[in-house]
């Protein structure tokens, strides 16, 4: 009969086995650790990188490119407006605007990051504003020598501002703020994810531990191995921090995307579209021939920055509004910052910038119906006034309410983006250095342990 073979038991390891194997498992798990912390934190500092240094300093400078093109257009048209010679202040402001938007567009150019989406539009504002400046000369030419023409020369500079130069600085904003709002519907994902890992890594280092612990414990009858206890604090103490980090970034990153960007984003492009109505209004005087378009396009642009419900008044909704009740039929750029209050005095400067607005509106009005009455020269001298009551006045008041509130919101910003990089400071070698002490600790506290059984 055949007798049948038992097969033999695999030989069980032997406490000293047990205690090198525990000692590269525990320093294994303590690289994974360093490893998978570093990277986390990276994550959640690109995230901020690309929000708050990549993504929106370009969209700032491409509004304020924007802004500084419109505002140029606006004083020309003024300055034609008026007598030959007769407007300086309306040439300084031009000039002034003028280097304005030279500088945006350099500071624009050296924080390209996404390549020909940006470039593009760079390249674009670059030619077309050398070439508006000339076809402004051209008409300023004309206008001092009483040549009429001068309005079809300013209308060709009025054509590339409105069909090109513009554009192309909404254009190199939008290549950024999807970037931006990529960036950040992801940020939330990878950073649930993130911490996950890190969460599952650092406990099971700090069970794994426990365990040797235990096991020395019963194996070898010590209450406690004192530097694998250490150990375990220090591993405690560098999970800790770096959750700690990374929460901080993503709170820091909202406190930067949604209360702050949000708000500065909605104000610029108020700001840039109130600078381009400004020019329509005072192109419905100059260039009578297209006056019904010119007040076509500035009501459009004006309903852009403030649409108020129907049968409310201006004073009714910012009532309400400094209630924190926001009329249903309210919007445009100032009404989305006014739905996103966050700071201190935002409110209230919010509510400023509406009613000045509004205050302009009022006069610009008064403009229309004094020439639509055929006095054309007080309507001139209404538009083009920087005296209280006129609309150069009207708009100024505007437009530093404006950017007083916008102030608010960029040093809100401007906070959230340092803190959230702040977190991450030597924060590479902080946890190199726990790890290592975590290992040196691990080696010391099995070493004593291994001499034992040797």
């Amino acid at each position: 009969m055949q007798s049948l073979m038992t097969p033999a038991a695999p030989p069980r390891w032997n406490t000293l086995q047990i205690l090198k194997a525990s000692r590269i498992a525990l320093i294994a798990l303590d690289a994974l650790l360093l490893i998978v912390a570093i990277a986390s934190a990276h994550v959640h500092r690109n995230a901020v990188k690309t929000v708050g240094v990549d993504s929106a300093p370009s969209i700032i400078a491409a509004q304020h490119i924007k802004s500084a093109l419109a505002d140029m257009d606006a004083n020309a048209a003024n300055e034609l407006l008026g007598a030959p010679g007769g407007s300086p202040e309306f040439v300084r402001a031009y000039e002034t605007r003028r280097v304005e938007a030279a500088k945006a567009l350099i500071a624009a150019a050296e924080n390209i990051t996404y390549g020909d989406w940006e470039r593009a539009p760079i390249q674009q504002l670059q030619v077309g504003l050398g070439t508006y400046e000339r076809l402004i000369q051209r008409a300023r030419d004309l206008h001092e020598r009483g040549d009429a023409q001068f309005v079809v020369a300013y209308r060709d500079a009025a054509a590339l501002m409105d069909r090109t130069l513009l554009p192309a600085a909404d254009a190199l904003d939008k290549a950024n703020h999807d970037v931006l709002e990529q960036t950040y519907r992801s940020e939330s994902g990878v950073s649930f994810w993130a911490r996950a890992l890190l969460l599952v890594t650092g406990l099971l280092a700090l069970v794994a531990l426990a365990a040797v612990q235990v096991f020395l414990s019963r194996r070898t009858r010590r209450t406690f191995n004192p530097l694998l206890v250490a150990a375990t604090v220090v591993a405690l103490g560098a999970l800790g921090y770096s959750n700690g980090a990374m929460t901080t970034a993503h709170r820091q990153l909202k406190v930067a995307k949604e209360d702050a960007f949000t708000s500065i984003h909605a104000l610029w492009r108020a700001r840039a579209v109130s600078y381009w109505a400004n020019a329509d209004e005072t192109r419905y005087l100059l260039d009578q021939a297209h006056a019904p378009e010119h007040q076509r396009n500035f009501l459009a642009k004006s309903t852009q920055l403030a649409q108020l419900p129907p049968g409310m008044r201006p004073g009714d909704v910012a009532t309400a509004e400094q209630g924190n009740v926001h009329p249903e039929g309210f919007s445009g750029y100032l009404a989305d910052e006014l739905r996103n209050i966050t700071f201190d005095g935002e409110r209230e400067a919010a509510v400023g910038t509406l009613l000045r607005f509004e205050e302009y509106l009022a006069i610009d009005r008064t403009i229309r119906g004094l020439e639509q009455e055929g006095k054309h020269k007080e309507a001139i001298a209404l538009c083009i006034g920087a005296n209280q009551g006129d609309s150069n006045w009207a708009f100024d008041r505007f437009d530093k309410a404006l950017d007083a509130t916008l102030a608010i919101n960029q040093a809100a910003f401007d906070a959230a983006v340092h803190d959230g990089l702040a977190t991450f400071d030597r924060i590479d070698l902080i946890l190199s250095v726990m790890a290592g002490a975590i290992a040196v600790l691990i080696f010391l506290g099995l070493a004593v342990r291994i001499r034992e059984y040797q």
